[in-house]
């Protein structure tokens, strides 16, 4: 599989104290019918509607973050960490993208959802599955926020969901 180059972005900031790493268009199809304008926040909390996205690789929720400012790295297992290891860490997510465009968001933007937010961050990877791993670090050197790294494996089929939901990771 291609190794993609590593996404850093900077001055995010964690609406509703979380962000979510998710495919837009599997999240459409998944819906049934276009989300746009929907309260997602409300549906993914109060159903098993968010467990489902998640287990299913739709969409990677990190919550329980702090209010601050944040960089979030996206990169490929393969590329060297460019910190010392993580202070927490989460493993056994799965994500997928049949496009290559992935965003990243608030969670707060999932109230009334729209896809096309200025405001939400773009990342292209080669379409496929990936295992994926959330590194946190709270004063990550070069950087002056506390980062967030989602470290993706690329894998030839959809791995199974492995991950503990209720594993918090924040930092600040």
């Amino acid at each position: 599989m291609t190794v993609f180059p590593a996404v850093q972005l900077t001055g995010c900031f964690p609406e509703a104290h979380g962000f979510v790493l998710l495919d837009p268009a599997r999240l459409d199809r998944h819906l049934g019918a276009d989300g746009t304008g929907r309260d997602l926040l409300e549906l993914f909390a109060t159903t098993e509607a968010g467990g489902t996205v998640a287990r299913q690789g739709i969409a990677l929720p990190l919550t329980g973050l702090a209010t601050g400012y944040y960089t979030v790295l996206v990169r490929h297992a393969a590329d060297h960490p460019p910190w010392p290891a993580a202070t927490l860490s989460s493993t056994g997510w799965v994500l997928g993208t049949e496009t290559g465009s992935l965003l990243l968001c608030g969670i707060g933007y999932l109230r009334h959802w729209r896809p096309d937010h200025p405001k939400h961050r773009r990342v292209t990877v080669p379409a496929g599955w990936y295992e994926t791993e959330v590194r946190a670090h709270p004063q990550a050197a070069g950087t002056d926020d506390a980062t967030y790294e989602f470290v993706l494996t690329p894998t030839p089929a959809r791995p199974a969901f492995r991950a503990d939901p209720a594993r918090q990771l924040a930092i600040l």
